[in-house]
């Protein structure tokens, strides 16, 4: 495993909390202010629910880069490699 994944990883699980925080605040507010809008606003609903869903894809992204370091989970491909090799 490359050092720059696992830096990638361990940057990515120190800053997850809070970045899920900030994440939950913004999706939050958007829900909301998606909510409020008048039935004439069809436009700012649409740019809205387009931010929830461009937020909740950026934070699975989030996620998987916190996986992608995982020893274990390398290992694990390594030897169902070598066993399919076999």
């Amino acid at each position: 495993m490359s050092e720059a994944l696992k830096a990638r990883e361990k940057a990515a699980r120190k800053e997850y909390p809070e970045t899920q925080a900030a994440f939950g605040r913004v999706r939050a507010a958007a829900v909301e202010k998606m909510f409020a809008t008048l039935p004439s606003q069809p436009e700012k609903r649409e740019e809205l629910y387009r931010l929830v869903h461009i937020l909740d894809e950026v934070e699975r992204e989030l996620l998987n880069a916190m996986g992608q370091g995982n020893d274990a989970i390398e290992a694990y491909v390594e030897r169902l490699s070598e066993e399919a090799a076999r």
